[in-house]
């Protein structure tokens, strides 16, 4: 499974960016930006399920500074 976005500002505009998978080793997903809201999943294939009924996938990339937000209408997933 392929689960990408395109940043579409700022300096790294155009950078491609993956999910971020965290220290604890779950990938997050969230209705809002506020951190109290996150959920934590445990797969590619739970993040992408989330994202396809609308909420916000966090992503990264190693030239992106920090993982950022993106709404499920940003992100793209291929089989």
């Amino acid at each position: 499974m392929k689960i990408t976005a395109k940043v579409s500002r700022g300096p790294q505009k155009g950078e491609i960016v993956r999910p971020q998978r965290h220290e604890d080793a779950m990938y997050v997903v969230s209705p809002t930006r506020f951190e109290k809201d996150y959920i934590r999943v445990a797969t590619l294939e739970e993040f992408a399920r989330q994202v396809r009924k609308g909420l916000k996938g966090r992503m990264s990339s190693p030239s992106v500074k920090g993982p950022r937000l993106f709404s499920s209408k940003s992100i793209t997933i291929e089989s």
